[in-house]
């Protein structure tokens, strides 16, 4: 089987072809078998759409005919309008055997050859004729044709997230020339693009935002886009919305406002004989409830926000075992932020991803030790405000360790630094060139011996454990530079080889990585053995930010929320762009010093 490009034949003709029968043909014996459309049924819709074009919509299937005469028989696929009799029947394909795969694009554009108009529904008739005399029995077909222009969509967090998956197409308008979409979004950020226009496969090529900043809009007329502009925030709920892409401007209505419930300055409070009085800043319970102690969460007991999610945070929170508590919108009433109250115990503990000292005290939570504890509360306003707790042990880690051994001379006053990645968790980004005699340790301080070294098994650490030997530790593949992943709360180590080291960010390439669609991975840097950097150059946009990324994975990224970079972190802040034209960039990973990078 192959797809059509039969039609291009069509367009060649610049016209229709119409069936006749030549005098000169050869009579047709009366016993002669007509070909038998077999496939597709009689009576199908189709709603052909521009996103589809490359894929398939039907195959037609036919019986091959039988003249009774020895000649070679040449296949014809006509449509005509519904009520016509084929006197004037459009050939859509010739010179085809059965069966033709028939893609959206292929046929969309050969009905528009033939005259049908694009955006409207065509009741129309198809056959296969053998040798200009023998035809099959018509089957009848709705089509519904498109006009080809280049699909547009919205995408973005208020439509569920950034990759192609979650891409809205909008219809077209020729009439008009403009796009349109009437969609649900919940509180987020959207733009537009025309993820299928660039022929290199970049979905981010083709991109409008706004001029002058992300700001909310609900509702607005003729606002102004621009290539690459800042995001558009809405507000949530259904919106019409209007693409001028020829003008660069955009209308949006919120048809009806979303159903969410604004948390954004709602202070809550822990609450319960379990809130130790050990905390600094816990205090008799004041409320009507009366019971134990409160302790409001971090940022004074209000919530951090990202769309229509809501979190509250009590860092550091210290628990008494086995008594309990609960948490609840302040003193247990309802918030003049928006007339809400609730409390929530057990029933709410995500107990997948906490701590197995959590335990139901009667619908109240407890926990089996005393200790600090890191309490989250999220509210997820786009689903009714469901609630989920997490409450894990807090432990506070130091910012930064140290590598000591094979790689520095076992210099441990001049130790290799090593950045934390999760300070919650005890979590570390360790960056190392290896090979199969590399043995090191990790250090707590610059000038002492104390710290962490090979557990009993390998991938394990103990503190004060002996050398650690790279070779036989999980991930090690080889000499070569190598991420360093290890975790001094559950003691373990993992290596991750150093595939690519590459510059990501619209502001050094046409957008942000698109990993789905494997688009936008950055300029590549290349390891430098003689002065340990990585280095390359690369061609800075006028607009936009970076930041370093790894392996083409969000996983191991490297920026500064200060955007500083002689103090680089993972999972830090973007940079901004140094200018339009050509840099060299160096990053400096294995040193005494915090990574670190130029840009010259």
């Amino acid at each position: 089987m192959k797809y059509l490009n039969i039609f291009l034949a069509l367009i060649l003709t610049g016209g229709f072809l119409t069936s006749c029968e030549d005098d000169m043909d050869p009579k047709v014996p009366g016993d002669a078998v007509s070909p038998v459309l077999e496939a597709p049924a009689s009576g199908e819709t189709y709603v052909l759409q521009k996103i589809d074009e490359e894929n398939q919509l039907t195959s037609i299937v036919f019986s091959e005919a039988d003249f009774k005469l020895d000649v070679v028989t040449e296949y014809t696929v006509e449509v005509d309008d519904a009520d016509g009799s084929f006197e004037f029947s459009r050939v859509v394909a010739t010179g085809v055997n059965s069966p033709i795969d028939l893609k959206v694009g292929t046929f969309n554009k050969s009905l528009l050859n033939l005259g049908y108009e694009g955006g409207e529904a065509h009741n129309i008739q198809l056959r296969v004729v053998a040798g200009n005399h023998l035809a099959s029995e018509p089957i009848t077909m709705n089509v519904t044709t498109y006009f080809d222009a280049e699909p547009w969509s919205v995408i973005g967090s208020a439509v569920g997230g950034w990759d192609t998956a979650n891409d809205q197409y909008m219809s077209y308008d020729k009439a008009n020339d403009v796009y349109h979409i009437t969609l649900d979004m919940v509180p987020g950020d959207f733009k537009f693009r025309a993820p299928k226009k660039d022929d290199g496969g970049d979905p981010w090529k083709y991109n409008l935002g706004l001029e002058g900043g992300s700001i909310i809009i609900d509702n607005g007329e003729n606002i102004v886009l621009k290539d690459g502009g800042d995001n558009v925030k809405c507000s949530g709920g259904n919106y019409t919305i209007t693409l001028d892409v020829t003008n660069s401007k955009f209308t949006i209505v919120q048809n009806s406002a979303g159903e969410f419930t604004n948390w954004t300055d709602v202070v809550l409070d822990a609450v319960g004989s379990g809130v130790s009085g050990d905390h600094p800043d816990a205090i008799a319970d004041p409320s009507g409830w009366g019971w134990g102690n409160v302790l409001l969460p971090d940022n004074e007991g209000k919530p951090s926000a990202d769309g229509s999610t809501y979190t509250w945070t009590w860092t550091g929170i210290i628990l008494e075992a086995n008594e309990g508590f609960k948490l609840r919108t302040q003193n247990g009433e309802a918030s003049p932020v928006n007339g809400m109250s609730f409390d929530v115990g057990f029933g709410a503990v995500d107990t997948d991803n906490s701590s197995d000292k959590v335990a139901d005290n009667g619908g109240n939570i407890t926990v089996t030790e005393k200790g600090e504890y890191l309490i989250t509360l999220v509210i997820d306003a786009a689903t009714g405000d469901a609630k989920a707790v997490t409450i894990k042990e807090y432990v506070k880690f130091p910012n930064e360790l140290y590598f000591v051994g094979t790689n520095n001379g076992w210099d441990n006053a001049a130790p290799h630094y090593i950045g934390i990645s999760n300070a919650d968790e005890g979590k570390y980004l360790g960056f190392l060139t290896l090979a199969d005699d590399s043995e090191v340790k990790i250090l707590t301080n610059p000038g002492s011996w104390d710290g962490y070294g090979a557990g009993a098994n390998a991938g394990e650490l103990a503190a004060g454990g002996g050398n650690i030997v790279m070779l036989n530790q999980p991930g090690y593949d080889g000499a070569g530079q190598y991420i360093v992943k290890f975790d001094i709360n559950l003691l373990t180590i993992e290596l991750v080889k150093i595939t690519s080291v590459a510059i990501v960010g619209d502001g050094a390439n046409p957008g942000w990585p698109d990993d789905g669609a494997g688009t936008n991975q950055g300029v590549e840097l290349t390891y430098d053995e003689t002065n340990k950097k990585f280095t390359g150059t690369v061609g800075f946009n006028a607009t936009g930010e970076w930041k370093f990324r790894f392996n083409n994975s969000w996983d191991y990224n490297l920026g500064n929320n200060d955007k500083d970079l002689t103090k680089l972190t993972p999972g830090g802040g973007n940079f901004d762009t140094p200018g339009a034209g050509d840099k060299t960039v160096s990053l400096f990973l294995e040193s005494t010093a915090q990574y670190n990078a130029t840009v010259e």
